[in-house]
């Protein structure tokens, strides 16, 4: 059984479409963000940065200790080999699902992040965030587009 320290963040939600898409067997565990949960020591004790998400595998692969991961590429790449499922064997493949999971975790999503704080929620527009992190947002689903472009 897995333990999903979860909050509905984009991050949170790559989480448990992966868990529902491997079936495995989770168990979602609120932490609260916006009542300042993520920063009690319980949830710091797996989650050191003290953001969504985070698990506690109780049945690892290798049978010992329940094993805590946290940051949504790690949980992913670590749910895969759990799994079998979703990462390639093969070399060639499995760099290439690397690659793409290491540009949405290191790129779209911090960008688009960044664009809807300054574009939908910060106390102040300041036109080059604004345009800065719409440019990027902008350019990396251009990104995506074109490597999507003829592919089921």
């Amino acid at each position: 059984m897995i333990d999903l320290y979860y909050w509905p963040t984009p991050n949170g939600h790559k989480i448990t479409i992966f868990l529902e898409e491997a079936a495995l067997d989770y168990t979602i565990k609120p932490v609260d963000i916006s009542a300042g949960d993520q920063f009690k020591p319980d949830f710091l004790s797996i989650s050191p940065n003290n953001r969504m998400p985070a698990i506690v595998d109780h049945a690892p692969s290798d049978g010992g200790e329940p094993i805590s991961v946290f940051e949504s590429g790690a949980i992913l790449v670590y749910l895969a080999e759990k799994a079998g499922r979703f990462l390639a064997a093969d070399i060639r493949a499995r760099k290439t699902t690397l690659e793409w999971l290491f540009w949405q975790v290191g790129g779209i999503g911090p960008m688009a992040g960044q664009n809807h704080h300054f574009v939908q929620y910060a106390p102040e527009k300041i036109p080059y965030a604004v345009d800065r992190y719409v440019n990027e947002t902008n350019r990396l689903y251009g990104v995506l587009d074109r490597r999507l472009a003829g592919r089921d």
